[in-house]
């Protein structure tokens, strides 16, 4: 994954053998052996090192179906709010569980493949019952791999990186723009722009952009706010440019976006 990418799913990760780093959010995470790790890909991630014969299982899970799952809303919250969410502990059975989804994904049994979306939602509640947010930074385990990983970012650039994400993720209801966000990394503007580029694969604008579509979403689908609210509860300046954006990056109005999912 040298590039960073996003896309409209809830993932779950298991390494099964090895250690990676994810960046994720414009924020480093590792992940370790054996352990559960949950996040919302809308966000920006790629991995950025991984140790010599790594073994990761990740499984999709469809945004509308995280959103009506019986879990916390702290939960949701924290996945939306582009949070790594792990367990509170390693629980050994989840390496074989996921090692088996994967070896039956491909079931052409339509019994079988409802089953196997019923554990992964059962798991999902499982980690909603007692989750905790994934350690930021380097970490021991990246370190443990430093030699034999491949880092396709300098660590510098990486942290004024993560220093516009946490601001934009911080203060994107209110009306900042390329200027404010580049102010923050101690950038000039072009070069803001040119580093953000390079680190996550995208630009400030474009970020800003997914980032209040993202909180947008959730408020329509979450939420009875009127649509007027949601358009300015997620930083968009005013009701008829919050529909050009949401018609242009989703393909339908809010309403219809809020009509079908509640269908």
């Amino acid at each position: 994954m040298p590039e960073a990418h996003w896309h409209d799913h809830v993932e779950l990760n298991v390494i099964t053998r090895g250690g990676m780093t994810y960046l994720i959010n414009g924020k480093q995470v590792s992940l370790r052996e054996g352990a559960i790790y949950c996040f919302w890909a809308a966000v920006p991630h790629q991995v950025i090192s991984a140790g010599d014969g790594t073994e990761l299982v990740c499984i999709y899970v469809p945004f509308a179906d995280l959103l009506s799952l019986a879990v916390s809303s702290d939960f949701k919250n924290d996945l939306m709010a582009g949070h790594v969410v792990t367990g509170s502990s390693i629980d050994a059975a989840d390496t074989l569980l996921v090692t088996r989804w994967a070896r039956e994904w491909d079931t052409n049994s339509e019994l079988a493949a409802d089953i196997l979306r019923d554990e992964v939602r059962l798991r999902l509640r499982r980690l909603a019952a007692d989750p905790r947010i994934a350690e930021i930074g380097l970490g021991a385990l990246e370190a443990e791999h430093r030699r034999q990983a491949m880092h396709v970012a300098d660590r510098r650039v990486v942290a004024r990186v993560q220093q516009m994400t946490t601001f934009i993720n911080n203060e994107f209801a209110r009306p900042i723009n390329v200027a404010d966000v580049a102010l923050v990394g101690g950038l000039h503007p072009t070069n803001a722009t040119a580093t953000f580029q390079k680190v996550l694969g995208q630009s400030i604008a474009q970020y800003l952009r997914r980032r209040r579509l993202n909180h947008a979403l959730k408020l329509l689908a979450d939420s009875d706010m009127a649509i007027i609210e949601v358009a300015f509860e997620s930083g968009h300046g005013s009701l008829s440019r919050f529909y050009d954006a949401f018609q242009r990056q989703v393909g339908c109005t809010p309403k219809d976006y809020r009509r079908r999912f509640r269908a």
